[in-house]
C-alpha cells in the first residue's frame, strides 16, 4: 500500500546528505582514496621497413605462442578462440619494434617497453626467441665492444693542429657578432 514501493524496495532517506552539509564525517573518505602507480612509458620507436631478421622473429613468436596456447587449453579451445591470450598480436609487433630498435636486454627491460602481464611466466622465453634471433648489444661478443687499441699508425702528424685548437679557432670566429644594418662587427 505504499506509493513508492512495498517494504523491500522503498527508498529510504540517508542519514548524512552530502559533505557540504556534514564535510566531518566523509574525511575518512579523502583518507582511503586508492593510490594509483603509473606504469613506465615505453619508448616511442622510429617507424622502419621489417628485414628478414623481424619477420623470422614474427613467425617464431607466433609459433612459440601458438605451442604454449595449446599445451594450456588444447588445441580444441585454440582453434575456437585462438592463442592470442598467451601472447595478443599487437604485443608481438611491439616486442619486434623494440628488438629493432635494440630496447630488450633483460627481463626489465621487456616489462618497461609492453606492459605485459604474461612476463613473469614467460619473459625468460621470449626474451631468449628475441636474443636467438637479433642479438643485442650486451649478446655481442666481447671483440666487438672491445676499444681498438692505439697504434703508431693512426697517430695525427705532427704538423697537423688538433681538432681542439681547429675547434676553438673556428668557435672564436663564429661568436662575433655582426650589425644587421652596416654588417660591421663590435658595435651592436
Amino acid at each position: 500500500s505504499h506509493l513508492q514501493g512495498c517494504v523491500q524496495c522503498v527508498l529510504t532517506t540517508p542519514l548524512v546528505c552530502c559533505d557540504l552539509h556534514n564535510p566531518t564525517v566523509f574525511s575518512l573518505v579523502d583518507a582511503l582514496s586508492p593510490v594509483t602507480i603509473k606504469n613506465t612509458a615505453c619508448s616511442h620507436l622510429s617507424k622502419y621497413t621489417m628485414d628478414e631478421r623481424e619477420l623470422a622473429l614474427c613467425d617464431t613468436l607466433e609459433d612459440w605462442r601458438e605451442a604454449k596456447a595449446v599445451a594450456k587449453l588444447g588445441s580444441a579451445c585454440i582453434m575456437d578462440f585462438g592463442a592470442g591470450f598467451i601472447l595478443p598480436s599487437p604485443m608481438i609487433d611491439h616486442i619486434i619494434d623494440s628488438a629493432h630498435h635494440l630496447k630488450l636486454q633483460t627481463i626489465n627491460d621487456l616489462r618497461k617497453e609492453t606492459h605485459w602481464l604474461g612476463v613473469g611466466l614467460y619473459g625468460t622465453e621470449v626474451l631468449a626467441i628475441v636474443h636467438q634471433i637479433i642479438p643485442q648489444p650486451s649478446d655481442m661478443p666481447a671483440l666487438i665492444r672491445m676499444p681498438i687499441p692505439a697504434c703508431s699508425a693512426l697517430q695525427p702528424h705532427p704538423q697537423v693542429q688538433s681538432p681542439a685548437v681547429v675547434a676553438s679557432t673556428f668557435t672564436s670566429e663564429v661568436r662575433k657578432s655582426r650589425c644587421s644594418a652596416c654588417g660591421l662587427s663590435g658595435h651592436n
